[in-house]
């Protein structure tokens, strides 16, 4: 017995008017439905903040560390989240997938988001969403209460700088405190005879609004992101399910990106590559969930697409 194996290929990487159409429709998807996430997530960080008591603060400072109960709290609100709030998201979103594909186009076709197959997807993604972000809000909080960050400031000063930083990954939580200490230093040099308690409001207050941009930058890429994962993943779900409705055959995917200068260079490398459906893409990074690399993003804010070709008509029994 004789098999046919088709390696990957690259296409030529002007852009067809299906692929531009795709990329189109892509970007007007997530420009229409980026706000509402990103509102949700950015009122989800400050409730946690909001719940974090002064006293409980304090606490965690002069321990230099959070009790277990607090982080398990945290990981139930994310629970929550993603069941109230980011799974009707993920849902529109996959709904949304199929008809970003030209190939849908002339098709009487509708997902059926119940499906096992986008059941099982969105339960993944959720778990992984919990754990990841329960991981990552803990590993910030921690590294705010190392024994080197504690010893170059007061208790009541880390109490109230820790609070606007709930939400922020350890990176973004590290630039906030930088921000912090730049301005408090500068006043210091500047303001030699201003009272230590308003040298750390003034830099508390710098922190705080420098906190607020980085929260709704977070949100920001979280949204896009997630978004396109369940969009993509729906467009997927969308044309194998078609193909078990007969309207669609045998059918390849191709990799497409915008081809500007703001490709990055994993994405430009995959541009044009076409692959069987149930391929991987050949991409680096950490696998988030069963299947990650079939298709982009790639990485977070990632603006790639996959075309849909149909190379085999339907095959009727």
């Amino acid at each position: 017995m004789t098999f046919l194996i088709r390696p990957p290929h690259r296409v030529k990487k002007s852009r067809t008017k299906n692929a531009q159409t795709i990329l189109d429709r892509l970007k007007n998807f997530l420009d229409h439905n980026t706000d509402e996430p990103v509102e949700i997530l950015c009122s989800f960080w400050e409730d946690q903040s909001n719940a974090v008591t002064y006293h409980e603060l304090r606490d965690a400072v002069k321990a230099g560390e959070f009790n277990q109960r607090q982080f398990e709290e945290w990981q139930q609100d994310y629970s929550v989240l993603v069941a109230e709030k980011l799974t009707p998201i993920w849902e529109m979103a996959m709904a949304a997938g199929p008809a970003g594909q030209p190939l849908f186009d002339n098709l009487s076709f509708s997902i059926n988001t119940q499906n096992p197959g986008i059941t099982n997807w969105i339960k993944e993604r959720g778990a992984e969403f919990v754990t990841s972000c329960s991981a990552e809000q803990k590993k910030a909080i921690q590294s705010l209460l190392a024994k080197k960050i504690i010893e170059e400031h007061t208790v009541d000063e880390l109490a109230r700088f820790i609070r606007p930083c709930i939400g922020l990954t350890d990176g973004d939580t590290k630039a906030v405190l930088k921000l912090y200490d730049s301005v408090a230093e500068k006043l210091k040099t500047e303001h030699p005879r201003m009272k230590p308690e308003s040298i750390r409001k003034k830099a508390l207050d710098a922190a705080q609004k420098y906190a607020e941009k980085k929260h709704r930058q977070r949100a920001f890429t979280i949204a896009q992101t997630e978004l396109e994962f369940a969009y993509n993943r729906g467009a997927d779900y969308g044309v194998r399910q078609a193909q078990e409705a007969g309207l669609l055959g045998t059918t390849r995917k191709r990799w497409i990106t915008s081809g500007d200068d703001a490709v990055c260079p994993t994405c430009a490398a995959l541009d044009g590559v076409e692959i069987e459906m149930d391929d991987n893409f050949d991409f680096k990074g950490r696998l988030l969930f069963a299947g990650h690399k079939m298709l982009p993003p790639a990485h977070p804010r990632c603006a790639c697409a996959v075309e849909y070709i149909e190379v085999d008509p339907p095959v009727f029994s």
